[in-house]
This record gives C-alpha cells, structure tokens and sequence, in this order.
C-alpha cells in the first residue's frame, strides 16, 4: 500500500468507529466504512484536483478526507434512522 494512502485508511476506519463508540451510532458499521472509503478516495481525488494545500500530511489530504468520512457515518446513521422509522410505522398498520 502507498504510504500516502495509510492514513487516509486510517481515517476511513477510524471516524465511523469513534463515531460508534461515543454515540451509538451508525449502527452498520461495515457500510459505513464502506461509505466512509467511497468518501475518502473521493476528497482525496478532489483536493489533487483543486491543488489544495490545506490538511496535508505528505500526499494525503487528512483535512478533506475527515470531512468527508464524518458525512458518510452521518449519512448512513440518517439513513438508518429513517429505516428504522418505516419499519416502525409499518407494523403499527
């Protein structure tokens, strides 16, 4: 693995769970790292691409890849909160 790509792995793993752990929440951890992945490869690509130069560690872009794993664990958790939600109102019918 890149060494550049070590910490954006890290970032990946690490905010859904840390996530998890004080909150609760997401409940379905492996989408979130899943999504929280997805979210990452995507702010990676997208600081190459602006050039920006804020939150660098190395090649990695620490700065867009937290932002964009707390969206994705904030995401799936709203996801699973609506779910949840139907599910409810449907056995009430």
């Amino acid at each position: 693995m890149p060494p550049a790509l070590v910490p954006l792995a890290l970032v990946a793993i690490g905010v859904p769970a840390a996530l998890r752990a004080a909150l609760g929440w997401p409940r379905s951890l492996g989408a979130a790292w899943l999504l929280a992945l997805t979210a990452v490869a995507i702010a990676q690509a997208a600081g190459e691409l602006l050039g920006s130069r804020i939150g660098l560690l190395g090649d990695a872009q620490l700065l867009f890849a937290s932002a964009g794993a707390l969206l994705a664990a904030i995401g799936q958790s709203v996801a699973e909160r609506s779910q949840s939600a139907n599910v409810r109102a449907d056995e009430t019918r």
